[in-house]
């Protein structure tokens, strides 16, 4: 089945300058974002992303420095494409901060234009931590970073910007754009949301995505669970998946019909279930109780030494009884608002997927 790699040895030969930038590109750019760059390419360096891919591969093997294996498949596809020869990778920035932030972002130059890319949720508990904080903040900390990255990339380029993400960072991508000046705005061509959450109802983002909602494009693969948690003001394209369920967020698992994106009508029913389950579960939890209940998981969780989830199942299971001591430990409101919450949610789940069977057999 095609995918992204047989989509870059499709059109891997033929330059931006002969097949102009392309929806099925951006998807390429928000994926590279995860790759980690920031090891081997300079904040203040200027290079090839044909040299950037190739210090990557030639360093000896570090699987922290791809989200999944198939990253090197991408990385050597690119080597081999004349298509990305031309193309600059810049202005890397890489910021963690333990508990509070996860952010990384680059940008590639492609022609005369820009693709700025944000890096989606990775592997450590301080970047789940700040997806669920998204539940109830008007803004996270990576929201502030990556609107200051946009400002700060524009002042010193020209021409048009594209922006794209995949996961958090497709919802970060939507933010900075969103809330940039108007002088930037002009200059933004496209953005691109890859299976990325929405925002919460309170957030002042969403008045302010009216002035780019034209520009936004939210790609989501037929059974997607991340793209569809919270609000999305603007419509989506489904892509089909070779994955089930939440496995199709894997954007290596989107398929392709040759060169084009292979697109469905509709996204699949537990899709619809999930968004049902989670939009019933939020609309029952006030901003304060889903402060507290994530507020006390991760307590709990950073309580037991857990900081990366990456290959750590077993080690987490095995922690399983320190987790429910720290909970314990907890005092009793925060663990009277825990319980009422995951009641909340289980309620939710039985009523929507009763009302399921309801509709399925009438």
């Amino acid at each position: 089945m095609d995918n992204l790699l047989t989509y870059i040895k499709w059109r891997g030969d033929l330059s931006f300058s002969i097949l102009p930038f392309s929806i099925e590109d951006q998807l390429i750019f928000a994926t590279l974002s995860y790759v980690n760059f920031a090891s081997f390419v300079r904040k203040d360096e200027n290079i090839t992303l044909l040299d950037a891919c190739s210090r990557v591969l030639n360093a000896p093997y570090d699987d922290k420095n791809f989200r999944v294996k198939k990253d090197m498949e991408l990385l050597e596809a690119i080597i081999k494409a004349p298509r990305f020869s031309s193309v600059i990778i810049s202005d890397i920035e890489d910021h963690f901060d333990k508990g509070r932030k996860q952010f990384f972002a680059c940008t590639f130059s492609v022609l005369k234009d820009v693709v700025i890319a944000y890096r989606g949720t990775d592997n450590t508990v301080t970047g789940w931590k700040e997806d669920f904080d998204m539940a109830y903040e008007d803004e996270v900390p990576s929201q502030k970073e990556a609107l200051k990255y946009l400002s700060d990339v524009a002042s010193k380029t020209r021409g048009k910007i594209i922006l794209t993400g995949h996961s958090k960072g497709g919802n970060l991508a939507v933010y900075a754009a969103a809330n940039a000046n108007k002088r930037i705005k002009r200059r933004i061509s496209a953005v691109y949301n890859n299976d990325g959450p929405g925002f919460n109802e309170n957030s002042k983002t969403h008045e302010k995505i009216l002035d780019i909602e034209d520009r936004i494009v939210t790609v989501v693969p037929e059974s997607s669970m991340i793209g569809m948690l919270m609000i999305h003001s603007h419509d989506y394209l489904i892509v089909a998946s070779s994955a089930r369920f939440i496995m199709q967020h894997d954007p290596y698992s989107w398929l392709f019909d040759g060169p084009h994106f292979k697109y469905e009508k509709e996204r699949s029913n537990d899709s619809h279930l999930f968004e049902n389950v989670i939009s019933s579960w939020l609309s029952e939890a006030s901003g304060e109780d889903r402060m507290i209940f994530v507020e006390s998981l991760f307590k709990c969780i950073n309580e037991v030494g857990i900081e990366d989830l990456k290959g750590n199942t077993f080690e987490i299971l095995a922690k399983t009884p320190n987790m429910i001591r720290s909970f314990k430990s907890l005092d009793e409101g925060e663990k009277k608002t825990t319980i009422r919450v995951l009641k909340n949610l289980v309620a939710s789940a039985k009523d929507m997927m009763f009302q399921s069977k309801k509709e399925v057999s009438s």
